[in-house]
């Protein structure tokens, strides 16, 4: 089975065996439409009781966490969905588990590196590129990403002046 991170357990909140998580997805109303997720602690299915958003974060009641103690117990831990959870995603739009570990390549054919981390601006994600002797950073935008195959884990970008340096 293929687990997909969804949030990332932080603190403990409260007595009652709340959780504070940071969220692994760009849609937070997305906690609301899941009835379940998986703790990576001991990979069990754990229904939502309750969910609420505060400064971008997201809080959670998950089944059989009723206290502080045993919340604590999952503090640095992620929580998980599986795939067949997963959403549809418009054209052009991609998961970045996807992305992760994707070969970039230039027009001209010249294999740039892997994307290695993922950062999420606001204004667009810029993917970090890492290769045997350099790291860049490159904008995921129409002007610079040309293309995007998930099942050949592959990215063609469009190598424009100052992008390198």
């Amino acid at each position: 089975m293929d687990y997909i991170k969804v949030g990332k357990i932080v603190k403990t909140h409260g007595v009652k065996g709340y959780v504070k998580c940071i969220p692994m997805t760009d849609d937070l109303e997305r906690f609301q439409e899941l009835k379940y997720v998986y703790t990576e602690k001991d990979h069990k299915k754990r229904t939502i009781y309750d969910v609420w958003y505060q400064k971008g974060m997201v809080y959670l009641k998950l089944e059989a966490i009723d206290d502080m103690d045993t919340a604590e117990k999952f503090k640095d831990t992620y929580i998980s969905i599986l795939e067949d959870q997963l959403r549809e995603l418009p054209e052009d739009s991609y998961y970045l588990f996807d992305l992760e570990g994707m070969d970039v390549y230039s027009t001209e054919g010249e294999h740039m590196g892997k994307i290695s981390e993922i950062y999420q601006t606001g204004a667009n994600d810029v993917y970090e590129v890492k290769s045997k002797d350099r790291k860049f950073l490159i904008p995921a935008v129409k002007g610079v990403v040309k293309s995007v195959d998930v099942q050949e884990k592959k990215m063609i970008i469009n190598v424009i002046e100052g992008l390198l340096e």
